[in-house]
């Protein structure tokens, strides 16, 4: 999770995400809301020492919304908002940077971490197109690694926790827990199969009566639970040159989830020797 000192890495991924609808307050599927949204997520991690790293990252995002003139959610006729016009709208979204401590001991690896992400600029957060929700969030959590040579050769596990409480607005709070799980196997020297599982849960957030007076603008405040599976290949092209590929589904989830599907491809490069491997 911390590299050596003075190395690091770039990474440049771009994401196709597919909404198809949502998953309401029961956890029932329906087409609300389609949007499709292109991404290229630009990140820079660097290992000020052996066991402490940090790490900005910053997307830039287009979508287009997909849907209907209106829908309804519950008893609330919905409209898009002004970006949803059918065409892609591009913007800058959130900055986010991290910091972590890594407590290694043989063959695992725990590093908590804390996190924060800060809009850009102002920018639109009504309806589907939009970048984001325009919310400040503080996260903490950890990740653990788990060597496994000694069961399985060649292969890894990861788990990260994340506890993430939004800037409040309006009075509404919105708070959720993030559990990821990823496993790896190397099948030859330079080429890997990954398997990735994702849950997200819903802790504190206004559900839809709680927004009737104001329902323009409900996108904002959602605090959703969803569940997301997916799986993915990495090509090593030299030692410090990596591709990869994923494909990651939402496979349940209640109260305004995304029905997504998201095709991920990218590159990390990785440098060393202090700043001046840039």
């Amino acid at each position: 999770m911390v590299p050596p000192k003075g190395e690091g890495s770039i990474s440049i991924t771009y994401q196709n995400y597919y909404v198809i609808g949502h998953f309401d307050v029961a956890g029932h599927e329906n087409r609300n809301g389609g949007t499709h949204s292109k991404a290229v997520v630009t990140e820079i991690d660097y290992a000020v020492t052996d066991t402490v790293g940090v790490s900005v990252s910053l997307p830039f995002i287009a979508s287009k919304y997909t849907g209907g003139k209106s829908y309804f959610v519950g008893p609330f006729e919905t409209f898009p908002g002004p970006l949803d016009d059918g065409s892609y709208h591009g913007a800058v979204q959130d900055l986010r940077v991290e910091a972590r401590r890594m407590f290694s001991k043989s063959a695992l690896a725990v590093t908590p971490f804390i996190g924060a992400s800060f809009p850009t600029h102002e920018y639109e957060t009504v309806g589907e197109a939009v970048p984001g929700r325009h919310r400040r969030e503080l996260q903490v959590g950890a990740y653990a690694t788990l060597r496994l040579d000694h069961v399985l050769p060649r292969a890894y596990a990861n788990s990260r926790y994340t506890y993430a409480a939004a800037q409040g607005v309006n009075g509404f709070p919105a708070t959720h827990s993030t559990i990821d799980l990823e496993g790896g196997y190397a099948l030859v020297s330079r080429v890997a199969v990954r398997g990735l599982a994702s849950w997200q849960i819903r802790h504190q957030g206004p559900r839809p009566p709680d927004l009737a007076a104001d329902w323009t603008h409900h996108d904002r405040f959602i605090v959703a639970s969803s569940v997301n599976l997916g799986g993915g290949t990495s090509l090593s092209l030299t030692r410090s040159a990596e591709l990869y590929a994923l494909w990651v589904v939402t496979v349940s989830g209640h109260d305004g989830a995304h029905r997504a599907r998201t095709l991920a491809v990218g590159t990390t490069f990785s440098f060393g020797g202090g700043l001046g491997g840039l």
